[in-house]
């Protein structure tokens, strides 16, 4: 499986996990690297990923599947990464990401409810707040060591990921008295 996207820094990177079954058909994911790339073009996705094969000492030759978003670069019938292993190993078979087809469906219900939209772009704008001013993120710190010690750090909201969201959403509501200070803070 492999995934590419942009850093805070602004830098295209690529995760690569490999989903294998062990002898008692157990199955296991393995972070395998995240690479800084120049490009996401299917050409260097796909070295990339031969690459990382090479050097974990993983033939090809045993791949049975390739799992990417639909984006053209990934799943491209004629020139995308899929095509790209498919044409080095045709049993390396592509299947589209159910997560990410599954997060894309998430997201279009929450677009169509008014209460999701509002609650989600509160807690974005709360992120932003304290994520772009250093006074604030050191006051919510205090606070949360003062307040809440056994809490989880507030966490920023991912605006693609939902196993983000939920994180941020979720430390939003175990925060919620701390933030509630910090904004009373804010406007002293």
């Amino acid at each position: 499986m492999v995934d590419e996207t942009t850093d805070q820094s602004n830098r295209e990177q690529v995760v690569i996990v490999l989903r294998h079954v062990d002898s008692e058909l157990n199955v296991h994911e393995e972070f395998m690297g995240l690479c800084m790339v120049p490009s996401i073009d299917a050409a260097t996705l796909t070295n990339v990923i031969l690459d990382t094969l090479v050097r974990m000492n993983i033939s090809l030759s045993k791949c049975r599947g390739q799992c990417y978003d639909g984006a053209s670069n990934m799943s491209g019938a004629k020139k995308g990464v899929a095509a790209n292993i498919t044409s080095k190993e045709p049993r390396a078979v592509y299947t589209h990401c159910y997560g990410h087809a599954l997060n894309l469906a998430v997201g279009d219900t929450v677009k169509r409810s008014k209460v999701m939209r509002d609650s989600l772009d509160t807690v974005f704008e709360m992120s932003k707040l304290i994520k772009y001013s250093p006074r604030r993120d050191t006051i919510l710190e205090q606070l949360k060591r003062e307040m809440a010690p056994d809490t989880p750090g507030f966490r920023v909201l991912c605006p693609t990921r939902w196993s983000v969201r939920a994180a941020s959403l979720n430390s939003v509501l175990k925060n919620y008295s701390v933030l509630q200070s910090l904004w009373e803070i804010s406007y002293e």
